[in-house]
C-alpha cells in the first residue's frame, strides 16, 4: 500500500505531467483534469494572475503561437504534503508574438520554477517564477 507522501508525489507527477504535455502538444484541454475550478497561477516575473483552466489554456496556445517548435520537460519535482516544487526547462523558436514583443527569430531555452498546492488530486494554486531577464536577453531585447 502506498504511503501518503507516495500518494501525494504520484498526484503530483500527474498533474505535471498534464501540463507539461499540455504544452508540447499544444492541447490545452490535458489540464482540465489537474486544476480546481477555482485554479489560480501566480505569475510572480510579471505580476499576473491567470483564474481557471480557460484563461490559463490561454497561455498554453499564446507561448505555442510565439515559439515554434516549443518544447517543455520537468527537470526535478519535489513534494511535501499537498505542496510540490518542480523545476521546467522550455525552448523554441520566437516566430511569433509574445507580450507585445514581435518575431525575433531568436531560439530561447529557459528554466522556471514551480510551486504548486494541491487540493485533492488536482492543482488549486500554482507559483511561476521564470528568468524574465534572462529570456528578454535571448531575445534581444534590453529592459
Amino acid at each position: 500500500m502506498a504511503t501518503t507522501q507516495q500518494r501525494q508525489h504520484e498526484i503530483a507527477a500527474a498533474i505535471s505531467t498534464a501540463f507539461v504535455e499540455a504544452y508540447n502538444r499544444n492541447e490545452p484541454d490535458r489540464i482540465d483534469d489537474a486544476v480546481t475550478e477555482d485554479f489560480v497561477c501566480h505569475h510572480m516575473a510579471s505580476g499576473s494572475e491567470l483564474h481557471g483552466a480557460d484563461e490559463y489554456k490561454t497561455r498554453i496556445e499564446d507561448l505555442n503561437a510565439a515559439f515554434s517548435g516549443f518544447s517543455m520537460s520537468e527537470e526535478v519535482l519535489i513534494v511535501d504534503g499537498d505542496m510540490a516544487a518542480g523545476r521546467y526547462r522550455w525552448s523554441g523558436t520566437h516566430e511569433g508574438l509574445f507580450e507585445g514583443i514581435p518575431a525575433t527569430g531568436r531560439t530561447v531555452d529557459t528554466t522556471s520554477l514551480t510551486m504548486m498546492r494541491m487540493e485533492g488530486d488536482r492543482m488549486a494554486e500554482m507559483w511561476v517564477y521564470g528568468d524574465g531577464r534572462g529570456l528578454m536577453e535571448q531575445l534581444g531585447i534590453e529592459r
